[in-house]
């Protein structure tokens, strides 16, 4: 709410500050009709900023892009798509309606597998069931394999208050669980599932959240070292955990970061996940250790409901031979 009010309030100010230079402009006894470039100038950054004011806040938050990527993997035989979407964090500004939407975006892609990658409710301070929101997801696990894994939010832990015994809203995981089985949807809590996608063995492992939980890696133990691996972890930093001893998965997907929600050019993220890796991992497609990992930018915010140049996304991550 806070950045709400930063940002409506310089929409009331600009719009005021607005007025008055083009009241005064043709006054040549007022500042503002003294010094007309002046005005001309303070009348476009204040007119600039209203606009991105309220595209920030009105419209980009509730835009929906497909994200199209590229990996090429030397264990892949044939192609394989992935439809992946991180932190929905239905509920607070985003309800079942935003679920269809990503849902109808899953579907005009037709992949071959679709994950959720944590996040999935928003649990900032509600009393209500945000999982009912999810329901729509279900005409999805009707036609492709679907996993989701868990994020912090599903725990109710917020950066502020990582590794402490005390929950930030409280611990609403189970909630989703269980509607998740309902819709028939896979979790990946320090889970392998191995599956056939065009005639070749795909394995997925995904982590419960490490603000969490320290990842427990056993079920690895059940892979063959040889078919490609999709390593899943909300937080980008999960990366570090992985076991040093096995060979390296195919793809990382992440999460968590939103893009920062908000990314200015030469600048960079504004909101900061704290996370240990470096901010060029808060988005898109980059190397860890010549690990491709795959940062969403998610598809709902937290906080508030404010995005510049980081718009929603559902990704298509096209996994190719090399």
């Amino acid at each position: 709410m806070f950045l709400l009010i930063i940002v409506y309030g310089y929409i009331l100010v600009a719009a005021i500050m607005t007025y008055i230079i083009l009241r005064d402009w043709k006054n040549p006894a007022l500042f503002f009709g003294r010094n007309r470039v002046l005005a001309a100038i303070f009348a476009v950054v204040l007119f600039l900023g209203i606009i991105t004011a309220l595209y920030s806040t009105l419209i980009e938050p509730f835009s929906l892009r497909l994200n199209k990527v590229e990996v090429r993997s030397q264990k892949i035989i044939q192609p394989i798509k992935i439809a992946f979407v991180s932190d929905i964090q239905i509920g607070k500004y985003k309800k079942a309606s935003w679920t269809e939407k990503i849902v109808a975006k899953i579907e005009s892609v037709n992949p071959d597998i679709v994950i959720f990658g944590g996040d999935q409710i928003d649990n900032e301070g509600t009393f209500e069931d945000e999982s009912l929101y999810l329901t729509p997801l279900k005409k999805l696990s009707g036609k492709y394999p679907v996993y989701y894994i868990l994020g912090n939010h599903e725990y109710g832990i917020g950066g502020n208050v990582r590794f402490s015994p005390y929950k930030y809203t409280g611990d609403r995981s189970q909630l989703e669980i269980d509607r998740m089985k309902s819709l028939n949807i896979s979790l990946l809590r320090n889970q392998l599932d191995c599956l056939k996608i065009k005639k070749q063995k795909i394995c997925l492992f995904g982590i419960d959240d490490i603000w969490k939980n320290k990842p427990n890696y056993s079920q690895l133990k059940n892979w063959d070292k040889i078919s490609p691996l999709i390593y899943i972890t909300h937080n980008p930093d999960g990366i570090l955990n992985y076991p040093t001893n096995l060979p390296p998965p195919a793809l990382v997907l992440a999460g968590h970061t939103h893009g920062g929600q908000i990314w200015l050019p030469f600048i960079g993220p504004l909101g900061h996940a704290q996370t240990i890796l470096d901010d060029k991992y808060y988005r898109g497609l980059n190397y860890f250790n010549n690990i491709p990992i795959y940062t969403s930018v998610g598809a709902g915010e937290s906080g508030a409901p404010l995005r510049l140049f980081t718009m929603p996304e559902v990704a298509v991550i096209s996994v190719l031979p090399q």
